[in-house]
């Protein structure tokens, strides 16, 4: 790529706007782009790359401080850019993102980036051309292909940072990997070779969930079955080793358990049926036990009662005094109740005291109050676990459903191979079928002809038999009627004989003597004839002669229709074959047969295609619905393992949020509960408080009236008073006791009793009692322990069906990760891969060697053959090998450090590294032409011989129709290189350019 015009206006400190010839300053190959550090020089090189792509050279800089701020806001920043490709020639205009002053009112405005494109046909052309686009993407993709690098392949082939390659020259192979990624693009490799691991990683986790898989299933076996850690140890090791011994294993533990589970059902039986005994004996105990009670029950009621007859009897004089007493007995009652209600709400708060921790019982109602809000804040921050633990539910009839569609998937899919695989037999038996069809159907146009011909012959044979019956008949007319005319022409012949006859007698009539005969002439008439009565006349002759050609006529009729009788029937006969009307009409009927035959093959053969299609056509569903099923299937299994995974996070967030308690619910109602056992505390307190006053008031009211109704104290009234519940009781108690005298009377004399014998023996009650209830016990026992084992069984056996389950995911799972597994390992250096580097290392060592090989060319160019650049694995202490560098010292045939070098044999070295960098870009760039470059620094720290040498070196850049630009503050350059872009900084710290060429 060759630059030929820039031009900068409003651009970094460049307030106005300047003008860059690159042709004229690049006439000689070589120019100076100097000036003080800070001035702008870099400016122009941000330019150069802002006009190309958009962004300035330096990546993490923001592309909006290009615009100056020297500037007058109003200007517009602008970059015009006329370079040359093996493309063509371009002009690109291109403005940043800016703000500028509102045209109306005050405050700003955003003016968005635009572009410009056009292509040139002389780089003179800066007004002119064929307009490309304005499209800033569109602008940018034609840029890009048509310089042929992207932006950090140009920021590191056209501008050459000599520190910074110094400085990569002598960096560890891990900064050297970021750069050589970064300008070659390499990226993508890595990305690749993470995908890939990650695919390994994910294959190996897969094979370790499954493994996981098996380990819990054999340790929720050993859990269910009750066995110990050392079998369970067994177990797993063999599901590890030989899954093919540990179903046998399996087996054994659940038939253990059956006989348990067997012999502990028998024991529950015997238990049922001793408690039942047991219990029999007991009732029938109790009961005569009960009646002799009851006998001495009512002896001793009877006793008891004669002892109270003198307490009855001073009870009535009590009830008659307590009557006296009843005016003070209101306020003296609502003393009590206060007093009542004052011990109540002691017992109250003590027991509200007790409900809470010892921690905080003794607190005052404030910090109290602080406490259950505490407790409440807990509750709040439950919610989430409570929705999740609400939701468990779900997910696990979710789980199973999945489950069932899996299951069902499967059934699908068996039932799919089941008429795939009986689908070729029928299609083989269609096709012979349609082999037959078309056999006969291609018969069909012969037993057509065939068909046609039997018919003609049975009708030729039918109007054969027909004809042959009509020949007798024709024959007998021809016969007759030849006779008819043989008979009318001997008829008329006697008539033209008498007609003769008759003749001469007219003749004679007409004769006269004298006269010449008209016959013979002769005049004399001796004899002359004499007409006849009978005579014939000529009328009679026609009239016969007509109707002999009538007979005549119909006798030919006759003849020919004879004739042409006999001839239909030989044509007939020919036609016939031969053949009479039966064996024709025989013969007609299989041509017919065979026919039909063919005409329904035909019909068979198009419904047998359509048929042995649509079976092939099912084939290919089948097929594709086997596919889709099998997806499918994969999908639903997929998606009960990711549901599995997240019920089991779910569990444990649950188990977490319960903190020891049976559910989050249980745990927050408890904390509910405590907070409002807190709150009846504080309520506790209080109402204390209000019924100790409450009884302050009303002894005050109870004293009054006693004094009032002559009451010395309290004591004097409490002795009279009696309340009318108890004058009440008290006389329904004098009642109670006189009906009771009379019921214990009529039970002592009752006949239920009259048999009980007081001194009968008795069984122990209380030991039959005891052994029933110890039945009872063993009873309960036996029946918990046989159930237990019935499930334990059942559960055992669900656990091994899930082994063997997780056992044949487990197998599947290595056959289907063993690819990617070992992919993984390759990609990452490890496994089979016995260079040990992953794939982006040796995609980077593969570029960085061509790196070196392109850098030995210029650099035994500038050392005269002296110095080669080495590749080396070695490390450096724990630093990873791969992009090492040594330096080959050909005098000495020693291979030094490059830190080794000096500062001149460091320039050249650095130098011959940057282009050859440039040089392999453009090279993996299609061969882009790199016919304009910047050497940015590297010139400050060289001393005048060692700057000659670069100067030398510099030159020599220039072979080949290169224009080296060197960025540079060092004066002792301005007296080497006479082209120079001096870049001038103004007082009002604005800056602007001056060249010379």
């Amino acid at each position: 790529m060759q630059l030929h015009h820039l031009s900068m206006t409003a651009i970094g400190p460049y307030a106005g706007t300047e003008v860059i010839d690159f042709t004229t300053v690049g006439r000689a190959g070589l120019f100076l782009l100097e000036g003080p550090t800070g001035s702008g020089k870099s400016t122009i090189i941000d330019a150069v790359t802002f006009a190309l792509y958009g962004k300035v050279a330096q990546a993490s800089a923001d592309v909006e401080r290009i615009h100056s701020h020297h500037a007058d806001p109003r200007t517009v920043p602008v970059v015009v850019l006329v370079f040359e490709t093996q493309s063509g020639l371009y002009r690109v205009q291109r403005t940043p993102r800016f703000e500028r002053p509102k045209s109306r009112g005050t405050g700003s405005t955003v003016q968005q980036p635009t572009i410009k494109l056009w292509r040139l046909q002389t780089p003179d052309d800066l007004t002119g051309g064929e307009l490309l686009s304005t499209n800033i993407g569109d602008c940018d993709d034609e840029i890009t292909r048509a310089v042929g690098l992207t932006r950090d392949q140009f920021v590191q082939t056209v501008i050459l940072p000599q520190g910074e390659f110094a400085t990569f020259l002598r960096a560890r192979s891990e900064d050297k990997g970021k750069l050589l990624e970064k300008v070659f693009g390499t990226a993508f490799f890595r990305r690749v070779q993470d995908e890939i691991v990650e695919a390994g990683r994910a294959a190996q986790a897969r094979r370790q969930s499954a493994v996981d898989e098996i380990r819990l299933a054999v340790h929720a076996l050993a859990v269910s079955a009750g066995l110990e850690t050392e079998r369970r140890d067994v177990l797993e090791t063999l599901s590890r080793t030989a899954p093919e011994v540990l179903d046998s294993e399996l087996a054994q533990v659940v038939d253990e358990l059956t006989t348990r589970e067997r012999h502990a059902g028998k024991a529950s039986r015997e238990a049922i049926e001793t408690h039942k005994q047991m219990a029999d004996m007991v009732s029938d105990a109790k009961l005569r036990m009960q009646r002799r009670e009851r006998l001495l029950a009512l002896q001793q009621q009877e006793h008891d009662l004669g002892k109270q007859a003198v307490r009855f009897s001073e009870l009535r004089e009590e009830v008659s005094r307590a009557q006296q007493a009843r005016p003070v007995a209101g306020a003296v009652r609502t003393l009590a109740l206060s007093e009542a209600a004052l011990k109540r709400a002691g017992a109250a708060l003590a027991k509200a005291r007790e409900q809470v921790g010892a921690a905080i019982r003794d607190r005052g109602p404030a910090a109290l109050r602080e406490a259950a809000s505490q407790a409440r804040e807990v509750v709040g921050s439950l919610t989430g676990a409570i929705a999740v633990e609400a939701a468990l539910g779900a997910r696990l009839a979710e789980q199973r459903r999945l489950a069932e569609r899996r299951d069902g998937i499967r059934r699908s899919v068996a039932a799919v191979n089941t008429e795939l695989e009986a689908l070729p037999a029928t299609i083989r038996t269609h096709e012979a079928a349609l082999t037959e069809a078309r056999r006969l159907a291609a018969l069909v146009d012969g037993r057509t002809v065939e068909g046609k011909r039997a018919k003609e012959r049975l009708e030729a044979a039918a109007a054969h038999a027909a004809a042959a019956g009509r020949v007798q008949g024709c024959e007998a007319a021809a016969v007759e009627a030849l006779s008819v005319v043989a008979a009318a022409e001997t008829a008329l012949a006697g008539l033209r004989r008498a007609r003769i006859e008759g003749i001469a007698g007219e003749l004679g009539l007409s004769l006269t003597a004298g006269d010449p005969c008209p016959v013979c002439g002769s005049t004399e008439h001796p004899s002359p004839a004499h007409p006849t009565i009978d005579a014939v006349t000529p009328e009679q002759i026609e009239t016969e002669e007509a109707r002999v050609v009538e007979l005549r006529r119909r006798a030919t009729v006759a003849s020919d229709a004879l004739a042409s009788v006999r001839s239909e029937v030989r044509e007939l006969a020919a036609r016939a074959d031969g053949l009479d009307v039966a064996t024709a009409r025989s013969r007609a009927e299989v041509a017919a047969r065979d026919l039909a035959e063919s005409v329904r093959a035909r019909s068979d053969v198009e419904a047998g295609s359509t048929r042995l299609e649509e079976l092939r056509g099912r084939v290919d569903a089948l097929s594709a619905e086997a596919a889709a099923l099998g997806a499918e299937l994969a999908r639903t299994e997929q998606s009960v393992t990711d549901l599995d995974a997240r019920i089991t996070e779910e569990t444990a967030l649950v188990a977490q949020a319960r903190d020891g308690h049976p559910s989050v619910a249980a745990r927050r109602d408890d904390l509910v509960t405590a907070a409002g056992r807190i709150d009846a505390l504080v309520d506790a307190i209080t109402q204390r408080d209000v019924a100790a006053a409450a009884v302050a008031e009303d002894t005050a009211a109870r004293d009054s009236d006693l004094a009032q109704f002559g009451f010395a104290d309290v004591a004097e009234w409490m002795a009279a008073d009696r309340g009318a519940e108890w004058i009440s009781a008290s006389t329904k108690e004098i009642d109670d006791f006189e009906r009771a005298c009379t019921q214990v009377r009529a039970g002592l004399t009752g006949p239920e009793l009259a048999d009980v014998q007081l001194d009968a023996l008795f069984d122990d009650i209380d030991q039959l009692e005891a052994l029933a209830v110890a039945a009872k016990k063993d009873m309960e026992a036996a029946a918990h322990e046989h159930g237990s084992l019935r499930d334990q069984v059942t559960r055992t056996k669900r656990r091994v069906s899930d082994i063997r389950e997780a056992l044949s995911r487990n197998a599947a799972v290595i056959a289907e990760t063993a690819d990617a597994v070992r992919v993984g390992q390759l990609v990452a250096g490890n496994g089979d891969n016995q260079l040990n580097l992953d794939l982006a290392k040796y995609v980077l060592i593969r570029r960085f060697t061509e790196v070196l090989s392109a850098a030995n060319t210029e650099l035994g160019r500038f050392s005269g053959g002296r110095y080669t650049l080495e590749h080396t694995d070695a490390k450096k202490g724990n630093a990873k090998s791969g992009l090492g560098v040594r330096v080959h010292d050909m005098h000495t045939n020693q291979v030094r450090e490059v830190g080794t070098l000096s500062g001149g044999e460091t320039f050249y070295v650095s130098l011959s590294l940057a282009l050859a960098l440039a040089e392999v870009v453009r090279a993996e760039s299609g061969g882009v032409d790199l016919g304009t470059l910047f050497v940015d620094e590297g010139f400050g720290t060289l001393d005048p011989d060692v700057l000659d040498d670069v100067m030398h070196t510099l030159e020599g850049l220039r072979e080949g129709g290169r224009t080296v630009g060197i960025v540079s503050h060092v004066t002792e350059l301005k007296s080497r290189v006479a082209d120079r872009i001096e870049v001038l900084v103004r007082p009002d710290r604005t800056s602007t350019l001056r060249i010379t060429a």
